[in-house]
């Protein structure tokens, strides 16, 4: 097979601190290679050395044959490689086609020719989603922004493509899509840098594995010669400890009830939360999942039904009526909406203790005391509570989520999609802290798209197909088959 880029003993630095000790990396043209490792293992820098947004490292790296050191991200785009990031990078207010073609927008007589980007946005997403080339993307759900994102970057015509968690808020229907799509692309000799936190992907779409851990290389395997337990272990470098089912030992009261609740999408939904469980959402996205979860916390208006918190009718109108009743909810976009990445630990883990009292506004010695505590139970691996969220890995940015509802007593937390984005070290962290939650008597629904997840935390299961609930699976019953058969609306 013909190598189309080599990255030899590549280093790379930070204030003195080195974060990539001689990574050595390779791609052949027409193959699909994923880059494994824990979040900090190195995965995205090494990346962003790639494209080109960090020019300052040691090593070598050769692209086609061309040393490619110290190009700009514009250059190095223009020489065919492009990168779909984990975080979306869409201008909200420009429809998708301008997105699609952002300064690279068909000319007719010197103007836009605006007819010719839609068309050309139009075939490009076919072979993904049919999304409306003319809508606005802050109309769009983050799935189809995500698709947006890939269709941008498969209009640079790319001969190597960097894939960064791309199906992470995907569905099922529209990962076989991609799926569909990278084998057509490898066909054709291009060559996908796929990174992702799920194993079973990577099983299944990829040729060779490249293991990191702490900055350092540790193998490259053909797929076929690892299993998707031998990847984990190589990852975190321990044995890891099968997930077990969680079994409801609540006390049976009920903390939470949605009656008939209804709005212009969700029809006639009742839900029951006991204390102490651990209640899941599934469904494919667009079921309708994040939109009971905004009614519940007051983003999102009801037209009919009512909500009651122990027993007792309450009208929430907004997040703060929530907070007040012990609600707190964990958003599916922790970046977009559930943490100010430019501030740091210390106000992030205080955010909503601050909406509770306002006093607390001018006790720093109460808000650090608060934020160490939080770092040490949920175990947060930052440098001080000074540190920037943004400088966090997916992980330890998902406990510092959880964390600020915890800080004010919640009795009732919603997570929504709790790990999306999280390597599987963090992922069995976060599930300990929530099993640890619901035994210390909270009660937690989970919405999750990955059914692994809502298989291995959840004590029973409503599934959601366009707006309604569609069934209830307890016990024995939760398997990936009956969930689907409910989401689908294949069993009506």
């Amino acid at each position: 097979m013909e190598t189309i880029l080599e990255m030899k003993k590549i280093h790379k630095s930070f204030f003195g601190v080195e974060v990539l000790h001689g990574v050595n990396f390779d791609v052949t043209k027409g193959e699909c290679i994923a880059i494994c490792g824990e979040n900090g293992a190195g995965k995205s820098t090494l990346m962003k050395i790639l494209t080109g947004i960090y020019n300052k490292f040691e090593g070598e790296i050769l692209y086609k044959g061309e040393n490619i050191e110290h190009f700009s991200p514009l250059e190095i785009q223009n020489k065919g490689i492009s990168m779909i990031h984990q975080e979306l990078n869409l201008l909200d207010e420009m429809t998708v086609a301008q997105n699609i073609y952002l300064c690279r927008e068909p000319k007719k007589n010197g103007l836009i020719d605006f007819k010719k980007m839609n068309q050309d946005a139009k075939e490009l997403l076919q072979s993904l989603e049919e999304i409306d080339p003319t809508s606005k993307v802050k109309d769009l759900g983050i799935a189809k922004k995500q698709i947006v994102e890939i269709a941008k970057s498969l209009s640079y015509n790319a001969d190597l493509i960097i894939m960064d968690e791309p199906t992470a808020v995907l569905t099922v229907n529209e990962t076989n899509m991609l799926f569909k799509l990278i084998r057509q692309l490898k066909k054709n000799g291009v060559a996908i840098v796929y990174i992702s936190h799920r194993l079973k992907e990577i099983k299944e779409i990829c040729d060779r594995v490249t293991i990191l851990r702490d900055g350092t290389f540790i193998t490259t395997k053909t797929v076929n010669e690892v299993s998707e337990k031998d990847i984990a272990e190589l990852m975190v470098g321990r044995e890891i400890e099968e997930l077990n089912q969680m079994i409801y030992t609540g006390s049976g009261k009920t903390v939470l009830e949605v009656r008939n609740v209804s709005d212009d999408f969700l029809k006639d939904i009742s839900v029951k939360l006991k204390e102490g469980e651990i209640l899941g959402i599934s469904g494919l996205v667009g079921a309708g999942r994040s939109e009971l979860a905004e009614v519940i916390f007051g983003i999102r208006k009801a037209k009919k039904g009512e909500i009651l918190v122990y027993d007792q009718p309450v009208n929430i109108k907004s997040p703060i009526d929530a907070i007040k009743y012990r609600i707190g909810f964990a958003t599916e976009d922790r970046k977009g909406s559930g943490l100010f990445l430019d501030r740091n630990i210390r106000d992030n883990a205080n955010i909503v203790s601050m909406l509770k009292n306002k006093n607390i506004f001018n006790n720093r010695k109460k808000e650090e005391i608060l934020a160490k505590n939080m770092i040490d139970v949920f175990k947060v691996k930052c440098q001080n509570t000074t540190q920037k969220i943004k400088n966090l890995s997916g992980g330890n940015q998902q406990k510092i989520v959880l964390s600020k509802w915890i800080a004010v007593s919640s009795k009732i937390l919603i997570l929504d999609e709790p790990t999306r984005g999280v390597d599987i070290g963090a992922r069995k962290e976060i599930y300990d802290i929530i099993n640890r939650l619901s035994e210390e008597g909270k009660s937690i629904i989970v919405i999750s798209s990955d059914l692994t997840e809502i298989l291995a935390i959840s004590q029973r299961v409503l599934v959601m197909h366009e707006g309604e609930i569609k069934g209830e699976i307890i016990g024995d019953e939760i398997c990936e088959e009956n969930i689907m058969i409910l989401a689908t609306g294949i069993g009506e």
